[in-house]
């Protein structure tokens, strides 16, 4: 493990009133690892955390953390960090990487603008299961399943070929090149998807859901309600499509040959074999453009 205690200072903050208040940044720097064998899996637990998983060759998981405190005192900053704590642990075939905010009791909560960045680097065949509450995690280049789970966590995705399952509170999904099956719920938040290689399911409440259907991409389903969602899909299209937006409306091109009995509704059958887009949303429309 390895341990290094950074100040920094000249951080300004303007009131209102046009005032300037310098902020005092202590920033302790940590290392962890862990061996990684065939058959193990990563779960990773934090908060008020930047998390990055990216692959690295080898069989060793590293764990690189920067843990942070701003505050206007400097002692008060210096304190406060130590609040942190960064665990790595095994138990049986799973690793555990806790990042968290850990206080003795009866302890006073810290003062200072505590954040976490994580860097995890693993085998790209390794699975991953994240959980991250207030924060934003980056998933780039991995080959084994992953689930995440999150709370005001925005999730970027990127390069990945197992299979995805995510979770997302008030957090926006954002994932493009994705190899593998797909199973995405988010509620309060927006998705954006591009660049799909096999079948998709997104579960929206609250949130705008837009999907970039190519050539390579499967079959997709979307069940959203007070979502509004739009398919940009190319010029010839092959895939079929059944849409339906319950108290809502279907806008879809007028040069594809569309059957539309209302405003409500819109599908198009390619053949028996081809890829279906079935969208269902109520309370909201459904853009095909």
């Amino acid at each position: 493990m390895k341990i290094k205690l950074l100040f920094s200072m000249g951080l300004l903050i303007s009131g209102w009133a046009g005032a300037q208040t310098t902020l005092q940044v202590v920033t302790q720097t940590l290392q962890k690892t862990a061996a990684w064998k065939p058959g193990y899996e990563v779960e990773i637990n934090s908060e008020k955390a930047e998390v990055l998983v990216e692959p690295a060759t080898g069989n060793k998981i590293t764990v690189n953390a920067e843990l942070i405190a701003k505050h206007p005192s400097l002692d008060s900053a210096k304190a406060d960090v130590k609040a942190w704590k960064l665990v790595v642990s095994t138990v049986g075939k799973k690793v555990y990487i806790r990042v968290y905010i850990g206080l003795p009791a009866g302890k006073p909560l810290p003062a200072s603008n505590l954040k976490a960045k994580i860097t995890v680097q693993l085998p790209a065949q390794c699975p991953v299961n994240l959980r991250n509450k207030f924060g934003q995690a980056r998933l780039d280049g991995l080959q084994g399943p992953v689930a995440l789970d999150g709370d005001f966590c925005a999730f970027t995705l990127t390069n990945l070929s197992g299979k995805i399952n995510v979770d997302s509170r008030y957090g926006n999904v954002d994932a493009r090149h994705l190899d593998g099956p797909v199973n995405i719920q988010v509620k309060r938040a927006d998705i954006a998807l591009a660049d799909l290689h096999g079948d998709c399911r997104v579960t929206s409440e609250y949130g705008a859901v837009r999907v970039n259907a190519g050539p390579k991409t499967g079959n997709l389903t979307v069940d959203a309600t007070k979502s509004d969602v739009v398919l940009d899909v190319p010029a010839q299209p092959r895939h079929s499509f059944d849409l339906k937006a319950g108290y809502g409306q279907v806008s879809v091109p007028k040069n594809l040959p569309f059957t539309t009995q209302n405003a409500q509704t819109a599908s198009w059958q390619q053949g028996q074999n081809s890829p279906l887009l079935r969208v269902s949303t109520s309370f909201g429309k459904i853009t095909v453009q």
